[in-house]
Formats: C-alpha cells, sequence, structure tokens
C-alpha cells in the first residue's frame, strides 16, 4: 500500500477513488445490502503535492526562534483549548476533525489551492526511508506515509535532505539515542487514503440514519462496511504534518552502565530532553498558525521506550497546568493558544496516557488549593 502511495505521489498526482454506498432495508436478513451504488472519481493532486514539497521547511536543532520558548505568547487566553482523548490513529483524528470543523480549513477555489490549520505531530525515524521500500521503523510515520504525500516531502525536498542530513550527523557524533531537536513542517500534505475502520463506521451511520434497520444488523452491516473501506481511496484533504525524531530512551539505557544510584539522574536527563523536543513542537505550531492540533504519545513505542506516564504529564504541564521549579509556580506555556487538541493514542497505550494525563492536572488543581489556604 505505501509503494503503491508512493507511485501516486511522487508520480502524476492522479489516483480513482472508488464510491460504493450500499442500501438497507429492515426486512432484508444477515445485514447484506438490497444493492449499492457505485461510482469512480479521478483525483489530480500534483498541484497540492508540489505545493507542499516547495513550503517544507527545515528548522535546526540551534533554531533561535524555538529555543525560545519559554517567551510568553500573544495569543494566550485569547480562546479556551478544548482537550478530547481517543484511541483512534492520527490520521482517524485529522480526518474527523476536517470534516467537521470547517473554520480549520480552506475550501480549493479556482485561484488558490485547499489550506488547512490542522497540524499533526509526526513521530519519525532519524532515518531516512528509501525509494520503494518506505518503511522507517516508526510506526505513526509508517501509516502516514502509506496514506497520504508526506513521502514527497521527505524524499523530494531539499529541506528534508537538510533534516536528515543533520539527524545523521548527530547520530555519528554523539551516538546516545538523545538525537537533536531538528524539525520538519510540511504544510497541505494530502491524505488519499482511508486510515482505520471508523471512517466505515461514519459512512455507515449517515447511511443507517435514513433507514429503520434493526440495530443487530446495524452492526453486522457496519463491520463489513469498516473492514472494507480499511486503506481504500477517499477524496483527498489535507494537514500539516510536524516530523520530528523523539528521544531514543531505549537506546540511552543500553548505552550506558547505570548505576542504581545513578537511574534517576539518567531519567531526568532523558525526561529534560523530551520536554525541550515537546516544547519545541508546540511552539512552531504556533508559530505557523495552526489552530486545532493531533498529538499523541510522542515516542512512546517499542523503537523509542518512552515512559507513556511521563510524556502524558509533559503535555499536561506544556497545555494545561504548568509545573513547580524549586517549589516555583510556572504557568503552563501554551494553555489557550490552541483552539483543540486532540490525543490521538490507539491500543494499550490509550487508557494509561489519558489517565496520566488526568492525573497531573489534578495533581496541580490540588497543590494549587492547598497552597491557597
Amino acid at each position: 500500500m505505501a509503494i503503491e502511495t508512493e507511485r501516486i505521489v511522487r508520480g502524476t498526482g492522479q489516483y480513482v477513488e472508488d464510491n460504493v454506498i450500499p442500501a438497507f432495508s429492515s426486512v432484508q436478513a444477515h445485514g447484506e445490502p438490497l444493492h449499492s451504488s457505485f461510482s469512480q472519481v479521478v483525483h489530480d493532486i500534483s498541484p497540492q503535492v508540489q505545493l507542499s514539497r516547495q513550503l517544507t521547511t527545515f528548522y535546526p536543532h540551534y533554531s533561535d526562534s524555538l529555543a525560545n520558548w519559554h517567551s510568553p505568547s500573544r495569543l494566550a487566553g485569547s480562546n479556551q483549548t478544548s482537550i478530547e482523548f481517543t484511541s483512534s490513529s492520527t490520521l482517524e483524528a485529522a480526518h474527523r476533525i476536517s470534516l467537521h470543523n470547517p473554520q480549520f480549513t480552506t475550501p480549493p477555489s479556482s485561484s488558490n489551492l485547499p489550506s488547512t490549520k490542522v497540524g499533526v505531530l509526526c513521530s519519525t525515524s532519524p532515518k531516512k526511508p528509501k525509494a520503494g521500500n518506505p518503511h522507517s521503523g516508526e510506526e505513526q510515520v509508517d501509516s502516514i506515509i502509506r496514506s497520504s504525500s508526506l513521502i514527497s516531502c521527505l524524499l523530494d525536498s531539499s529541506d528534508g535532505s537538510k533534516f536528515y542530513e543533520e539527524h545523521n550527523k548527530y547520530r555519528r557524533e554523539d551516538g546516545s539515542g538523545l538525537h537533536d531537536h531538528g524539525m520538519l513542517y510540511s504544510p497541505g500534505v494530502v491524505v488519499i487514503r482511508n486510515d482505520a475502520e471508523l471512517d466505515g463506521d461514519a459512512r455507515l451511520d449517515h447511511v443507517v440514519s435514513l433507514s429503520s434497520q434493526s440495530a443487530g444488523t446495524n452492526n453486522i452491516a457496519r463491520s463489513q462496511l469498516a473492514g472494507a473501506h480499511l486503506g481504500q481511496y477517499m477524496s483527498p484533504y489535507t494537514i500539516n504534518v510536524l516530523s520530528a525524531v523523539p528521544v531514543s530512551a531505549g537506546v540511552v539505557r543500553t548505552k550506558h552502565v547505570i548505576l542504581p544510584e545513578d537511574r534517576k539522574l539518567f531519567e531526568d536527563g532523558i525526561n529534560s530532553a523530551m520536554k525541550e523536543r515537546m516544547a519545541r513542537t508546540l511552539k512552531l505550531f504556533e508559530e505557523r498558525g495552526d489552530k486545532a492540533l493531533i498529538l499523541g504519545a510522542f515516542g512512546c513505542g517499542c523503537s523509542s521506550q518512552n515512559a507513556v506516564e511521563v510524556i502524558a504529564s509533559i503535555w499536561a504541564e506544556l497545555l494545561v497546568c504548568g509545573d513547580r521549579d524549586s517549589g516555583i509556580k510556572k504557568a503552563a506555556r501554551f494553555k489557550d493558544v490552541f483552539d483543540k487538541v486532540v490525543f490521538a493514542v490507539p491500543g494499550k497505550l490509550f487508557r494509561p496516557f489519558q489517565e496520566a494525563f488526568e492525573m497531573r492536572v489534578f495533581e496541580e488543581e490540588v497543590m494549587n488549593a492547598a497552597t491557597d489556604d
């Protein structure tokens, strides 16, 4: 699937979307459709892919504007950020926002291509994916590559090359697994495939709402349609993708002989580097004007092995509750900077992530109440 997507986005930019809409009846047994309507739509995304590639921008490790993320924001307090949690994938969450929040997108016109204010944080690998075999070893970026034009920004843009060159240089010179703070921002990345089953659910919910089919039959048909649409081509929509490499906590731990008395020192160093990197991603989204963000358990996968409770707590400190340094309360730097933040954490990490985030906020509320008393 990834190779086929690569051929499209690095080739003609044309693909065919197959639309199959089943019709149901309340008397139809086993949830089978009575009939289906079928149509084919040809999409040409080449102008959008070219623009996205040309506008892809590399922000190096020593980026002054991002390093200065502590400076107060002029946007803070203008709106209260809506924070949501979902066990769906990154692209599922982005698709829902694009469908149901038109204020974050600008539709195409005769003179302009579509634009968006939906920013997606993509946990990527420091190793450049190979043409014809676009697998990086990082599950999230591989998923986005399978379904979108991101591979063109990574492989075909001059700033994409700079991004990987800096990471490779840092890995050769350091090799500790900390990696550097270099980031790549790709605006207007085009998503062309359904990423997960919920898209099928959403389509069927619309169809079933027009019929009087029973709930039991609904569930059978929903499962069939969801599976049928998994990975299939869809009408394109755009997202802004920020590619960043998390600290490889597993590599840091294996590269050093860590005595029991030094364990906290090493873990604090990993967490400090991660907080700096995560804060810089938020600063970059702020600079680029994104208003809805899709974040997640950044660096908590098998390849990086950061603790999900730590990452959730860092997001909470940056976006909601702030933290305390030497007993001095510091406000959350990015509190109410964005309109919406969705944490998309699929799989077994979802519940621990949400609980850790909410617990960190609750702890701060308790501490503030005790201080006020």
